[in-house]
């Protein structure tokens, strides 16, 4: 669906005032003549059905059918997100401060509605998504939760029987997220009542299965989840994930993968040895994927530096990771032969168009890797000569000192005018420069990064579990921060560009830490107390500059700290460490630019490897 047809259908949506769907025009409605011969289950291929007979109505004039099939596509259409327990439906785009539905927006009678719409409709992937919208509007209707509970475990048996399907895009998990929602809602009201214990039946039976099929992504999600709700033996769940290791040519990553499910098991079972065994197992996995780099490059450093975190977590691990730090030191001097600048050539004319067109009809991974390289940071020196030529050209602009005032006014920085001293220029020409830095990442937000972004988005229908390949393998993003980096980039390729900028920001300097202990640099200092502490960004910036630079290069970062750092331009990460940031300004330009920046800092050193991380994102997909 296109930004202009979400736009389009939002002027019906119920939040904004438009009158119900009622009790009168859903009994004079056939609500499943849509999907009559449909034998899908799917709630976005659904919508797809629901939007198209909604169309034809609507253009026929006949306007209650058409009122009914918009609402029921609006529903269908929710971004479903059932790993997020406190907001399992979001919206799917977020648009000049407004969004596609989500449940809140039918609180109230439209869901009361809905309720006593739900146990007449057959199709069991459109009866869990009304039923669950009504629960969650009204937690008091234990029959929605039950009702549910049921259609979910129906809508999944159907796929087990081969009598229902999902749509090809959907993901290859969607059955062990309609468990996992199913499973919350039983969590959630006690698992009371005789579709508990069914539920626990079906899961234990997916889990069999795909043990049996070797299905090893599905394995996971599903096993995770019987440890989370307690309905597998934790024995049992760790001695198939164990035996799934044995698979021949199974991959690193994924063996680390079932390595750490086996180890969740262990440690549900309280049995210490062998969680530690499992762990070390999985660290062994981080030192196979150094490997794949022949031992070299910053990607080789990471995964060694991944290794030894984890090796600290377990007791009687010295000696190994002594062994592991001494290669570390040998691998450390050859990410200078690594690290360079990337380029790509992008048409300037009718940018917006172009981007879209540079990302559409990729695979995901082949997609992200364009989406990393939309922009490419300018040249310091360049940007230094612009500011100079802007202040001869605007002589009285230029000479006139400059106040800098935020959202209520309050002057919150000055910048001096030229030809005062030799220091105030320098210092002026930093300030025309961090406004030109801002106004440029705004511009390439608008033309290219956001239009990318809804276009992958409408083509791949991204979450969090999408991105932990990538973050996995990012030497910028250190072992313990992979799921907070997924997760961040899940909200922002969803258009939740405030929850996306509060995590990555504060990520920022911690990530460069990270890095510059990779090269063996230092990244923090002792003060006079004696008490060690972690360079701020700031700090990073003035000690730690050249470092940075021969890492990063100059370009990115001037980036970093005309966007990120500096009074004179939008200082986003000081705006929000001190709660200063407002929602409209997460949704600003330079907002979106500065998550899209972190993202591209994320991919530069994968960018030459970007094969492996396509091989194990399509392993992880299919």
């Amino acid at each position: 669906m296109t930004s202009n047809q979400a736009h389009a259908h939002q002027k019906d949506h119920p939040h904004l005032g438009v009158a119900i769907v009622t009790q009168a025009e859903f009994e004079a409605v056939e609500l499943e003549a849509p999907i009559c011969n449909s034998d899908t289950v799917d709630c976005l291929s659904l919508a797809e059905i629901y939007e198209t007979a909604y169309n034809q109505h609507e253009q026929a004039s006949e306007e209650t059918l058409a009122r009914v099939f918009n609402l029921i596509f609006h529903i269908l259409f929710m971004h479903f997100k059932p790993e997020d327990v406190a907001e399992p439906y979001g919206p799917i785009m977020h648009m000049n401060g407004r969004h596609t539905m989500i449940p809140s927006d039918l609180r109230g009678e439209q869901s009361d509605i809905l309720a006593t719409v739900v146990p007449n409709v057959n199709n069991p992937g459109l009866r869990a998504r009304l039923s669950d919208i009504a629960w969650i509007n009204n937690r008091r209707r234990s029959d929605m939760a039950h009702l549910a509970i049921n259609a979910y475990c129906d809508a999944v048996q159907t796929l087990l029987d081969d009598k229902a399907k999902f749509s090809q895009t959907s993901s290859s998990t969607c059955d062990t997220e309609m468990l996992y929602r199913a499973c919350q809602i039983a969590h959630k009201t006690g698992w009371k009542g005789s579709d508990g214990s069914r539920l626990k039946s079906l899961v234990q039976k997916v889990t069999q299965d795909t043990f049996n099929q070797e299905d090893l992504t599905r394995f996971i999600r599903v096993a995770n989840l019987s440890l989370q709700f307690s309905i597998d033996k934790p024995e049992v769940l760790a001695f198939r994930a164990e035996k799934l290791v044995e698979i021949k040519d199974l991959g690193s990553f994924m063996s680390r993968e079932l390595w750490q499910c086996a180890a969740s098991a262990h440690k549900y079972s309280r049995n210490n040895i062998e969680h530690n065994r499992c762990l070390k197992s999985a660290a062994e996995c981080l030192v196979a994927l150094a490997n794949n780099y022949d031992s070299k490059g910053i990607g080789a450093v990471k995964h060694l530096m991944d290794a030894i975190q984890e090796l600290r977590r377990i007791p009687n691990t010295q000696e190994r990771r002594q062994q592991l730090e001494e290669h570390l030191r040998e691998v450390q001097p050859s990410i200078s032969d690594e690290m360079h600048t990337i380029t790509t050539k992008i048409d300037l004319t009718k940018l917006v168009e172009s981007a879209r067109g540079h990302v559409s009809g990729l695979n995901l991974a082949q997609a992200l890797k364009v989406f990393a390289l939309l922009d490419r940071s300018p040249d310091p020196e360049v940007l230094r000569e612009r500011a100079r030529e802007q202040a001869k050209e605007y002589v009285f602009a230029s000479t006139s000192p400059l106040l800098i005032v935020d959202n209520e006014g309050k002057v919150t920085g000055k910048s001096p005018g030229f030809f005062s001293n030799v220091e105030d220029d320098n210092s002026r020409l930093r300030h025309i420069i961090a406004q030109t830095v801002t106004l440029r990442s705004e511009l390439t937000a608008a033309s290219r990064i956001n239009p990318a972004r809804l276009q992958i988005h409408a083509e791949h229908l991204l979450e969090r579990y999408d991105f932990l390949c990538l973050c996995s393998m990012s030497p910028f993003i250190p072992g313990d921060r992979v799921d907070l980096f997924s997760l961040a980039f899940a909200r922002f390729f969803g258009g939740d560009f405030l929850s996306a900028l509060h995590i990555l920001v504060p990520q920022l300097e911690n990530s460069l830490r990270y890095v510059l202990k990779q090269t063996g640099k230092e990244s923090s200092y002792i003060r006079s107390n004696m008490i060690q502490e972690d360079m701020t960004l700031s700090s990073l910036l003035k000690n730690e500059r050249q470092s940075l630079e021969d890492i990063f290069g100059p370009a990115i970062v001037c980036v970093i700290e005309n966007l990120f750092d500096f009074s004179g331009g939008p200082r986003i990460r000081n705006q929000l460490a001190h709660g200063l940031i407002s929602d409209q300004e997460c949704y600003s330009g330079y907002g979106i630019y500065a998550c899209w920046f972190i993202f591209h800092l994320c991919c530069l050193p994968l960018l030459p490897h970007w094969d492996h991380l396509t091989t194990y994102m399509e392993r992880i997909q299919t």
